[in-house]
């Protein structure tokens, strides 16, 4: 009889045989499990159990059992089952339930997602590595009443000239006009004097910030203070999932909010 077995980090994992008969007995302990109602993570197992056996009986795939067999109370565990390599492969994951219901549409975490912004005006911006997720968080802000000023940083040149003062670009000439130099004014300023005067203010959107030098960082960190109307963001790398700090931390003008309790 295969026993249920506890993973070090107290995870219940569930074995999983190509054995009909142990399958049975997995299922007969798994039910003995809940029916003394001791914890969540055996009834949860109880419904692995279930999975697999339509599995074997081919009523579902084998990836929509893995899908199906995930157990939010046991803290990610997924059964795989599979007709190759060792018996009792289990696979233990790092995903939530909002992973399986939508969380990127529910959008669990916009509203401390705005609240970040207005505090501290200037928010450094880790998206997952598959991208997508970037607009759910923008679209929050624009309903807001702000507009968008979107840059890539490669290539920016001088991010501070080109941000709050008169700049100069040099057109490609191609070896065939004459090398001429156009001046520009200062992107914010021209940007704010566009927007209508009811509106909340401009966010200025920077893809691949990883490329910036920390003063350049730190100058993009302190622009909402030398204008008010003006907020950052600065994506400066990804992550499995999304997440934002304050991009005075990221640049080194403050310290971590765990040093500064301790």
């Amino acid at each position: 009889m295969a026993a249920l077995q506890t993973a070090p980090n107290g995870r219940l994992l569930l074995p999983v045989s190509s054995n009909p008969s142990s399958s049975i007995a997995i299922s007969k302990s798994c039910r003995a499990a809940c029916a003394s109602k001791s914890t969540p993570a055996n009834a949860s197992s109880c419904r692995n159990s279930s999975i697999y056996g339509l599995c074997k009986r081919g009523a579902i795939t084998r990836q929509r059992a893995a899908l199906l067999a995930y157990c939010p109370f046991a803290g990610g565990t997924m059964v795989v089952p599979s007709r190759r390599g060792p018996r009792g492969r289990t696979v233990v994951c790092g995903l939530e339930f909002k992973d399986f219901i939508g969380g990127d549409l529910l959008g669990f975490d916009l509203d401390q997602w705005e609240a970040d912004v207005e505090n501290h005006k200037a928010i450094a911006f880790y998206p997952p590595h598959e991208g997508g997720v970037e607009g759910r968080y923008a679209s929050r802000l624009r309903v807001r009443g702000y507009h968008f000023l979107d840059l890539t940083a490669r290539g920016l040149g001088d991010v501070e000239a080109y941000l709050s003062k008169v700049h100069a670009v040099r057109p490609p000439h191609l070896g065939k006009q004459k090398i001429v130099r156009w001046y520009y004014p200062p992107e914010v300023d021209y940007r704010l004097s566009l927007i209508p005067e009811d509106s909340k203010g401009l966010v200025v959107w920077i893809l691949e910030a990883k490329v910036l030098s920390k003063a350049e960082l730190q100058y993009l960190a302190l622009l909402p203070t030398l204008q008010p109307r003006v907020r950052v963001i600065a994506e400066c790398g990804t992550w499995r999932k999304v997440r934002w700090k304050p991009l005075k931390e990221i640049a080194g003008l403050e310290l971590p909010a765990s040093s500064n309790q301790q």
